[in-house]
């Protein structure tokens, strides 16, 4: 009886999905509210969880079919060629377009590993692509694909599909195309970070090379050369900005790697996730980081402690715990370097929060104990962060257009002198 209705409730939520689709097949203008859109998305991926792989692998030919008249996929040849160059691109997809993909993304991030997904290659390759446009589900579904590609060809399996380590090979590919170009938007370095955590959570050991592409961003000098006297001033500063943003956000995209991307690589998506993957990625990384940060000029080095605050808040403090004489030293880095602007409040309260409890517990006293001159300093220092970070947010409105906010600035400003 019970098995009756649930085979029964699964039939009824495939028909949802299949209805969803012929609507869209039969739909060439799509206008829809971004709430209601994201309202469909959720609910697809739910549905398409729910169903067995025989029922999900109807609801991804179903889509697949739709995409495919959808979108000129591009060809073997262009696949191949160094760079994904035809990802440069404009982007010149309608409404609709990016409904379909974003809509299939969301069929591809709920299926079972066992699912069999048509035409991996090319897909993987197309994710990829609309990505750099910003699309945040199809990062989600790239992410939630690398995580539960095969390791091997499987029979049955044809050219246009792809291995897992062939996956890898085209993110990686793409990944350097991309940060070498020097242009990515800050959305673009962040999502770019889903897939990673898609290796990150299965445990291959090619994280590794993923991670070390973000680092070789954080260590170039990009396009900015403000040794360059030939260059116009304004160009100079408008060159460096734009590679400070790019560092900054490949630095924030390690708080994405070490998150528990729940919208997409959870155990209701059916991810592939090994035990204690979080504590194996610290151990790969934060040796790599800690041979790194002295090497670097002052801004790289800000953004490789922006990193490794990251990865110590996110990682389980018994990790921590463990390896506390050589993490100390770098988690003190971080607070001092950091609590010079506004923006990393949250980064500092994670890193004192790890402090906290690195102190608390017997085996972290014992390791802190010859740095213990160290981290009373550190902390008296943070005493004053609260007071000068009112400081400087009042004095941004001492250049306010409006007479009475500045005389208002002022009065501010001196009663907060006063209490320092």
């Amino acid at each position: 009886m019970l098995d009756t209705l649930c085979k029964g409730f699964e039939e009824l939520l495939l028909q949802f999905a299949i209805n969803i689709w012929n609507q869209i097949e039969s739909t060439m203008v799509f206008n829809a509210s971004e709430t209601n859109e994201r309202g469909v998305i959720d609910a697809m991926k739910l549905a398409v969880a729910s169903y067995s792989e025989e029922k999900q692998s109807i609801i991804v030919q179903k889509s697949y079919n739709i995409l495919l008249s959808t979108f000129s996929f591009p060809s073997e040849e262009l696949l191949q060629q160094e760079r994904l160059q035809f990802a440069e691109e404009e982007d010149n997809s309608s409404g609709r377009d990016e409904w379909v993909l974003s809509l299939f993304a969301a069929v591809i991030i709920a299926v079972h590993p066992q699912t069999r997904i048509t035409n991996t290659r090319v897909i993987v390759s197309l994710f990829m692509t609309t990505l750099l446009n910003g699309n945040v589900v199809a990062a989600q579904a790239l992410g939630s694909m690398v995580n539960k590609l095969d390791l091997e060809s499987i029979g049955g399996r044809t050219s246009s599909d792809c291995t897992l380590e062939e996956a890898i090979d085209i993110l990686l590919q793409s990944s350097l195309w991309i940060f070498q170009k020097n242009s990515s938007s800050n959305t673009q370095a962040k999502i770019i970070g889903v897939h990673d955590t898609g290796l990150i959570m299965q445990g291959h050991e090619k994280v590794k090379d993923m991670t070390m592409i973000f680092l070789q961003c954080l260590q170039s000098s990009g396009k900015a050369d403000i040794s360059n006297q030939e260059k116009d001033v304004s160009e100079n500063n408008y060159e460096l900005d734009l590679h400070h943003s790019v560092m900054k956000s490949v630095a924030d995209a390690f708080q994405i790697l070490m998150g528990d991307s729940e919208r997409c690589l959870n155990q209701e998506f059916h991810a592939v996730i090994r035990p204690l993957y979080k504590q194996r990625f610290f151990s790969t990384i934060m040796p790599l980081l800690q041979s790194l940060v002295m090497k670097l000029e002052p801004l790289s080095r800000l953004f490789v402690l922006r990193d490794s605050a990251h990865i110590i808040i996110d990682t389980p403090l018994v990790v921590v715990l463990s390896d506390t004489k050589k993490i100390i030293p770098m988690l003190l880095d971080g607070l001092s370097a950091l609590s010079d602007d506004v923006v990393d409040k949250d980064v500092i309260y994670g890193l004192l929060l790890v402090l906290s409890g690195i102190l608390m517990h017997k085996n972290g006293q014992e390791a802190v104990s010859d740095s213990a001159h160290t981290v009373v300093n550190c902390l008296i220092d943070l005493i004053q962060y609260p007071h000068t970070m009112v400081i400087r947010a009042v004095i941004k409105a001492l250049n306010d257009p409006k007479r009475a906010v500045r005389q208002e600035a002022v009065r501010c400003r001196l009663a907060w002198a006063s209490i320092a």
